[in-house]
């Protein structure tokens, strides 16, 4: 087992003892009134020397070999009215937040951001979808308005303010379609489409290539697989499958000529708390997306090594009546068995 990860439990098991006889030495002091701190205890305000050496561990551990997961977070709230809006909140052994509105920062989610790679290693970056950015020239329903054009002025607008802020990763997500089945004309358009949008986005590899780039979509649509040699992951979007067998059939459908399958994440959703969404995350069975997808990619797959799992809607997580992000640092667990989640 890693040394980093035996550290990491022993610093869980020692502050948890040392918390237990914390509570036990103050039920003896009953004659001094104190203000009532609801917040929890943790490691960094009860033992900072132990914080700082588990922070560096769980650093070291970022470094080595292991399953991802990284987590999509709403931060469209600018003005936080609770613990599970900060972005600083989220489980340690998280390896990458994307944020869902990463253009319009403030002030404190730049600092969280920095804090969150310098202390725990945890990188943030963002993602540029192609189909939100067609849906968006739709809605302009300006006849006027040339869709090349359109294009290139988001992406570019998107990539040049993004480069304001911290990001240490881009998504480049593009779709794209089953090819057998369009006609030549189509076929001609679609690949328009997709030179132009990786001809934009591609500049900025070049540029960062000290930073983490990941495609999200179904690779074998792409008509030219080149891009795929150049990102480090490649998320399969499988937060809607039913079933573990969508997971599998995402996969086998991926695994195609010159598609790399030694890349592939997959992605799923974590429950809702919200009535009208009270189907979200979960299988027909009943079961936990989240839980059931981290299981499967714990394991080998056709032959192939899963990377990693992403999990859209993880601020829902947050609110558990046990412990904040519950069920996201389960399945972080079962993904990196050794690992101590906090």
């Amino acid at each position: 087992m890693n040394l980093a990860i035996l550290k990491i439990k022993r610093y869980s098991i020692a502050i948890l003892l040392g918390a237990i006889l914390a509570n036990a030495t103050a039920c003896k002091e009953w004659t001094e009134v104190k203000p009532l701190d609801l917040s929890s205890p943790d490691m960094e305000q009860q033992n900072p020397s132990l914080y700082t050496k588990y922070l560096e561990d769980l650093r070291a551990y970022k470094n080595t070999a292991h399953k991802v997961n990284m987590g999509w977070f709403n931060n469209l709230n600018k003005e936080p009215s609770g613990q599970g809006q900060h972005i600083s909140k989220v489980p340690d052994s998280l390896d990458f937040i994307i944020l869902e509105h990463p253009l319009s920062l403030v002030d404190r989610e730049i600092s969280e951001m920095t804090e969150l790679l310098n202390k725990k290693a945890t990188k943030t970056i963002y993602e540029i979808d192609f189909s939100a950015i067609k849906t968006a020239f739709v809605k302009k329903d300006d006849k006027n308005l040339v869709f090349e054009d359109f294009v290139k002025d988001t992406v570019t607008s998107i990539l040049n303010t993004t480069a304001r802020f911290p990001y240490q990763g881009l998504i480049v997500s593009y779709q794209g379609k089953e090819l057998s089945h369009l006609t030549a004309s189509e076929k001609n358009q679609l690949e328009a489409e997709e030179n132009l949008f990786f001809g934009l986005v591609h500049p900025w590899f070049v540029k960062n290539a000290g930073k983490t780039a990941i495609f999200k979509g179904s690779p074998q649509y792409l008509i030219n697989r080149d891009i795929l040699q150049e990102v480090k992951y490649i998320i399969l979007p499988t937060e809607s499958a039913v079933d573990l067998g969508g997971l599998s059939y995402a996969l086998l459908s991926a695994m195609t000529t010159n598609v790399p399958t030694d890349r592939f994440v997959v992605s799923t959703s974590m429950t809702s708390y919200k009535a009208d969404e009270s189907k979200l995350g979960y299988f027909l069975d009943g079961s936990r997306a989240a839980l059931a997808t981290a299981q499967w990619a714990a394991s080998v797959q056709n032959g192939v090594q899963i990377q990693g799992v992403g999990y859209k809607n993880l601020p829902y997580d947050y609110f558990n009546v046990l412990k904040s992000y519950q069920y996201s640092r389960q399945a972080i667990q079962i993904t990196n068995p050794a690992m101590k989640t906090k």
